[in-house]
């Protein structure tokens, strides 16, 4: 079974509306369940960079405000303050 799983349809309760930004400010918008956890975010932009050619391996995840970094893997969505929305920045660290 796929770490990541099928997105929530549009209008189901418990869900998050992350929108993922690039660093060369591409937006990637998706919904996740609530208490998906940072891990499962994670796992879906390795694939998305894999399945787009976005030559990205090593990256963090952050909010602009309130600044915060997620780099424990088991937070959820939810305990991360990021229901019923969120706005995620991708760092290239190897950049």
């Amino acid at each position: 079974m796929s770490l990541v799983g099928d997105e929530p349809p549009a209008g189901t309760a418990d869900t998050a509306r992350v929108r993922m930004t690039l660093p060369n400010g591409r937006r990637i918008d998706r919904r996740f369940r609530a208490d998906d956890t940072i891990e499962v975010v994670r796992a879906f932009l390795t694939v998305y960079f894999h399945e787009n050619d976005v030559d990205i391996s090593n990256f963090s995840l952050s909010t602009s405000f309130p600044k915060r970094t997620y780099d424990d893997p088991t937070v959820t969505l939810r305990e991360g303050d990021l229901v019923p929305q969120a706005v995620l920045m991708v760092q290239d660290l190897d950049a």
